[in-house]
C-alpha cells in the first residue's frame, strides 16, 4: 500500500472537520479529484485498478462528473473503448441532457472515484437506464461503506473497487502516522 502512503503524504488522504458530497461530516477525506496533478502516482493507482475489472464485460466506460470523469477517461483510453459521462444537474443548452457520450445499445462500466452512501451511484444508474445503455459494473476507487458494494451486488451489478476506506486508516495507523484517537474516531465512524 505504498501509494496510499503516497497518497497521505501529497495531502490527498486528510483528517480535520469535512462535510462530504453525501452531506454527512467527516473526521477524514480522501481527495482523489486532485490525484491527475501526479501522473506518475495516478497512473500506479489507475493500472491497478483496471486489474480488478474484467475489460470483456462491458464495452463502454462512463465517468460521474466530476470525480469520475479523468478516471473513466483514463480507463477508456487503455483499453480502447468509448467513453462517456453523467452529469449530475442536466445541461440546459446544446443538445442539453445528463449523458455525453454514445450509449446505446452498450454494456457500460460506470466509474467514480470515493463513495461514501452510493447516492451518485444511484443517481447516475438512473440516468444511464433511459439511455439505451445497460449497467454492467462499476468500479470505485475507494468505498467508505461496504453496504454500497452489496447493494449493488444485489441488483446483478458487478461492483468493484480498489481500497476499502477501513483499510486505509489501518494501513496509516499501523504505519504511526495517525494518532490512536484519530483511528478510533474514523473507525467508529465508518461503522455507522
Amino acid at each position: 500500500m505504498d501509494e496510499v502512503l503516497e497518497l497521505y503524504r501529497l495531502g490527498l488522504i486528510r483528517f480535520g472537520e469535512f462535510k462530504l458530497s453525501s452531506g454527512k461530516k467527516s473526521t477524514f477525506y480522501i481527495n482523489l479529484r486532485d490525484l491527475p496533478s501526479f501522473p506518475d502516482l495516478f497512473e500506479k493507482i489507475m493500472n491497478m485498478a483496471i486489474e480488478k475489472i474484467d475489460p470483456t464485460s462491458f464495452d463502454f466506460v462512463c465517468g460521474i462528473a466530476t470525480g469520475g470523469i479523468p478516471l473513466a477517461a483514463y480507463i477508456a483510453f487503455k483499453l480502447r473503448m468509448p467513453f462517456g459521462y453523467v452529469r449530475i444537474e442536466k445541461k440546459t443548452h446544446g443538445i442539453e441532457g445528463y449523458v455525453a457520450g454514445r450509449t446505446e445499445g452498450r454494456r457500460i462500466l460506470l466509474v467514480d472515484d470515493v463513495t461514501t452512501t452510493g447516492a451518485s451511484l444511484l443517481r447516475s444508474t438512473n440516468i444511464l437506464e433511459p439511455s439505451g445503455g445497460k449497467l454492467s459494473c462499476i468500479l470505485v476507487i475507494v468505498v467508505r461503506n461496504l453496504n454500497v458494494v452489496d447493494l449493488f451486488k444485489k441488483r446483478g451489478v458487478r461492483f468493484a473497487y480498489l481500497y476499502y476506506a477501513g483499510d486505509i486508516i489501518d494501513y496509516l495507523f499501523n504505519q504511526g502516522l495517525i494518532t490512536k484517537n484519530m483511528y478510533d474516531v474514523a473507525t467508529s465512524e465508518l461503522k455507522k
